[in-house]
Formats: C-alpha cells, structure tokens, sequence
C-alpha cells in the first residue's frame, strides 16, 4: 500500500521537460501565414504586436496577480479583429499550431511511467495540477501518452487563477472530495508549488530539474530531490 491516498503532480518541469519560445521570428512568419490561410491576412511583425496588445488587455481584466486567463480568447479575438468568426475547431487548431512552432522540445521524463505504475499499484489515484493553458496542454497530454493517466486534472486555464493562490488547489480537493491529509503534492517550483500546497495543509515533494528556479530557504518542501537521483522517488513518494 502507498503511504499516501491521492498524488497530485505538477505537468512541465516536473512530468515533462519542455522549452518553447515565442520570441523567434519563424514563428511568428508561420503563425501569419496559418492565419492569412483562413482569411485573417496579418503581417508577421504585426501579428506579434496584436498578440501582445490582446494578451495585455486580458490580463488587465481582474487585478488578482494570479489570474490566468484562457488564451482561446486571444487566438478568437485575432481573427476577429480581421472580420473572421472561427468556430471552436479552428480556435483549438490555431492554439495547437501556434505551440507546435514555438516548442523548441517537448519529452516525458523517463522515470514518469514506472512511477505512475508503482503508485497505481499501490491503490492510489493520481491527479494533475498545472499552470497551464487547455489548449496546448490537453493535445500535448495525448502527445506524450499521458491522457487518460490521471483521475482528475486542473488546469490554471478553466479555473481562472494559478499557483501558488491556494483557490485552485481547493478546486482540485473539493472538485474529488480529497482529504489534504491523504494527499502529497509534487512539482519543481518552490513559489508556486511548494507555497500551495503548504496553504492547504498538503505534503510536498519538491523535484529539481532544469527548469527549476533557484535554491530559496523560506520554501523547503516536506521531502526533497535536488541531486538527480531519481531512483530515490519511490521511497520519497512512499511507496
């Protein structure tokens, strides 16, 4: 049996190893050409600065600093801006293309799978916890052979707030009815999730990978992994 009922996992830097940029221009020469292509005619340096612009003016909508909000609405609204309506087909295609160009790598850490089976085994469930947006996150779950490996997921996206606000963890435990007693909590980043989970009275294992931030003291987690033994985890997971 596992020590823990319920295992709730961060997605990038912590399940994957990923590295985008949104900065090159190849991608914003491609992301105009898709749209010029379904009637939405920008150049690429415009195209980039009305991303941009809409991004800004989304974020402006609620002054939480954790707010998040649906990216879906930046891809509608560019095309709208050109007097073309999308259905919710072309808006998702748009959104996936337009990560596909950018993504620089995109792997599932080998240890992932092993670990899931060993928890499965054990007689827990697992669920995912994530900043991110729906509409590259869900196609990149079936991408890496993760969709259908978690009980539950919340996405940073559909909620409207991120880590570390303590309000989308509480999605995730009341949405399963989870004891935060039960549960352990692992991710890569200290700010976001080692503070959430100490907010709501979760365990924490905190992972170091590339993409972790820097070493900070006020953020140490329950159990720790920063020397890249990842033969350690099952023990550290209890199982």
């Amino acid at each position: 049996m596992s020590r823990y009922k319920h295992y709730i996992f961060d997605l990038y830097g912590t399940l994957v190893d990923i590295r985008t940029d949104e900065t090159g221009r190849r991608l914003w020469q491609l992301a105009a050409l898709y749209y010029a292509g379904h009637g939405a005619r920008y150049a690429a340096a415009e195209l980039r600065r009305a991303y941009l612009r809409l991004c800004a003016a989304e974020q402006k909508k609620d002054p939480d600093p954790y707010y998040e909000f649906d990216l879906r609405q930046v891809f509608r609204a560019l095309y709208e801006e050109k007097g073309v309506f999308p259905d919710q087909r072309l808006i998702a295609d748009t959104a996936w293309f337009f990560r596909l160009t950018s993504t620089k790598k995109l792997r599932l850490y080998p240890w992932v799978l092993p670990v899931f089976a060993r928890i499965r085994r054990g007689g827990a469930d697992i669920y995912l916890l994530s900043n991110a947006q729906a509409c590259f996150t869900v196609p990149e779950l079936r991408a890496l052979g993760l969709d259908g490996a978690f009980d539950g997921v919340v996405l940073s996206s559909d909620t409207g707030v991120r880590k570390p606000d303590p309000a989308i963890m509480g999605r995730l435990l009341k949405t399963w009815d989870l004891d935060p007693a039960d549960c352990l909590m692992t991710g890569n980043d200290r700010y976001a999730d080692v503070a959430v989970a100490r907010s709501c009275g979760v365990d924490c294992l905190y992972i170091q990978t590339e993409t972790s931030g820097p070493f900070d003291p006020a953020f140490l987690a329950d159990r720790e992994l920063t020397d890249g033994n990842f033969s350690r985890l099952p023990e550290l997971l209890g199982l």
